[in-house]
């Protein structure tokens, strides 16, 4: 294991070393690297078999110019964001191995003014690839993943410290990777992370300027929308890939330049639910299973043309035959004029995925009040 942070900590210092001295070159705001000492999360009983070794890594993070999306950072307090590789090894090289994770950050500042002090929040979103991964016969022990490449997410709170251009700061935060069940086994491996970093400004934070009352305007839009969506999924020991299909027909509010708040309805229609009760409960094939619907409430951040939505909510129906009623929605939307582009994770509470879902909807005319 050493000898692995060894290596890639003489690699990042390298990159670090040639960035910064090409610096007139690239005009990015900072860079950073950090070590990085966790646990892995036992969110269920056959994680246990991989929680007991430490995790241990590197990071290294680059920040963008702070000019870019000018107009958009007013109303969330200047953030940062830009993109970042992590390096993993989890001391467990036959089970679990080792994963690099390619992800974008957006970091949210709490204060209005931080010159010297900051504390806040991040945010990261990216594709993982993990070099273990679960096999029958060769490792039954790794029920967490099953594919080497899986979706990779991280939320942090940090504290910071900056004597411009140099700055310390230190950071603890949950990470997860999945591949929302594209191939089961699909537990999803989870680490508690702190992070050490030092880092390297090429500019100062971005001058504080409030939107004005123009930029502002007045949040008087209601919005109706709708998408379909499909994806695939499995159910585990069934050596089947399952096609799903879902609409979905919303109402939100924009309740200010930045944030949208609504309900919507969800259809969908997935065949994995009848062998999944097959599998797990005492069903029999009596009713079809595949049909479901319920409503949920929703928010949405907005960052230009780009969004982040959220939606929680539950289905009616029987459930008996069904691992949850509830479930939740966390996802982006892109928005081209009417026309909006959607991916994102469905998932039931805690931390299981359902299935990943790809669609294209339309945003009806607005009304105005």
């Amino acid at each position: 294991m050493l000898k692995s942070i060894q290596t890639y900590a003489i690699f990042l210092s390298s990159l670090l070393y040639i960035i910064c001295s090409s610096s007139l070159v690239f005009s990015q705001e900072s860079i950073d690297i950090s070590y990085i000492k966790g646990s892995v999360l036992v969110h269920a009983k056959k994680i246990e078999p991989i929680s007991d070794p430490p995790v241990d890594g590197l990071s290294i993070s680059y920040t963008f110019n702070n000019k870019a999306g000018e107009h958009w950072r007013k109303f969330y307090n200047y953030p940062n964001y830009g993109i970042n590789y992590t390096f993993k090894t989890f001391n467990n090289p036959d089970v679990v191995g080792n994963s690099h994770a390619l992800t974008t950050f957006l970091q949210l500042s709490f204060l209005k003014r931080h010159n010297v002090f900051d504390i806040g929040f991040k945010g990261s979103a990216g594709l993982a690839y993990l070099t273990e991964t679960y096999d029958e016969l060769t490792n039954p022990d790794n029920q967490a993943i099953s594919t080497h490449l899986n979706i990779a997410g991280e939320l942090e709170f940090y504290t910071r410290l900056t004597f411009h251009p140099i700055y310390i700061g230190f950071s603890y935060g949950l990470n997860h990777f999945s591949n929302g069940l594209v191939k089961s086994p699909n537990l999803g491996l989870n680490t508690l992370n702190n992070h050490i970093t030092l880092g390297w400004e090429f500019e100062k934070q971005a001058e504080k300027i409030k939107p004005t009352e123009e930029e502002r305007g007045q949040p008087t839009k209601n919005e109706f929308w709708a998408y379909a969506s499909t994806g695939i999924n499995t159910v585990r020991d069934y050596d089947r890939h399952f096609v799903f299909f879902a609409t979905s027909l919303n109402y939100s509010k924009q309740i200010n330049p930045i944030n949208k708040i609504g309900i919507g309805i969800d259809f969908i229609n997935d065949e994995a639910l009848n062998q999944y009760a097959i599998n797990n409960y005492s069903y029999n094939g009596e009713s079809d299973l595949s049909f479901r619907f319920g409503p949920n409430l929703q928010g949405e951040f907005m960052f230009g043309n780009f969004s982040f939505l959220g939606a929680y909510g539950f289905f009616f129906g029987n459930t008996t035959n069904y691992i949850s009623r509830a479930y939740y929605k966390v996802g982006g939307k892109y928005y081209a004029k009417n026309i909006i582009g959607i991916a994102m994770i469905r998932a039931v509470p805690l931390f299981k995925a359902q299935v990943i879902e790809f669609g294209l909807g339309f945003r009806f005319p607005r009304i105005k009040n």
